[in-house]
């Protein structure tokens, strides 16, 4: 039988196992209140103008990949990239834009690599977590590939943002 563990103490032996904590410190908090505001994302109006090569919305997902896997994930990258770039027949306008590497930064917190989605619609993010989900799709086996590439440890850079093409917003 084992005994019991004293929180403090599992905390303690979490805290060692990240490596070194930095000290406490403070800031001034800015907080940026949206309420009374709409949120700006809109449904695609079919009979809207053009809009470039982009539709409404581009989400970017920032990560690290640990070195030893570096090779691993190019490869996986080269071999598919065909795959991930097909058009979607169950998920139409959402288009894979391609993974990058950080050329530069401000932020080192945010990953060293990018991978870059395109959508209609906001909607097809739940889409695409279904299709993920599911062990008989390959595309989203591909994206679970892709996505298990990302760095697990706690301190690892990672982002996620989602942008709409401002031509497309209500000011």
């Amino acid at each position: 039988m084992t005994e019991p563990v004293d929180p403090a103490d599992a905390a303690a032996a979490l805290l060692r196992a990240q490596g070194r904590v930095a000290p406490a410190s403070a800031v001034p908090l800015v907080s940026v209140v949206r309420s009374g505001e709409q949120f700006l994302i809109l449904p695609v109006d079919e009979d809207a103008e053009d809009l470039g090569p982009l539709h409404r919305l581009v989400l970017e997902w920032g990560y690290e990949v640990p070195r030893a896997q570096y090779a691993a994930f190019q490869t996986f990258l080269r071999d598919n990239n065909g795959l991930l770039s097909s058009p979607s027949e169950t998920v139409p306008g959402l288009r894979y834009l391609g993974t990058y590497t950080v050329f530069q930064q401000s932020e080192r917190s945010l990953g060293s690599f990018r991978t870059l989605w395109d959508f209609q619609r906001l909607s097809q993010m739940e889409e695409m977590s279904a299709r993920v989900a599911n062990a008989d799709d390959a595309w989203g086996q591909a994206v679970k590939t892709l996505m298990g590439f990302r760095d697990p440890d706690y301190g690892a850079g990672r982002s996620q943002v989602i942008l709409q093409l401002a031509a497309a917003t209500i000011i």
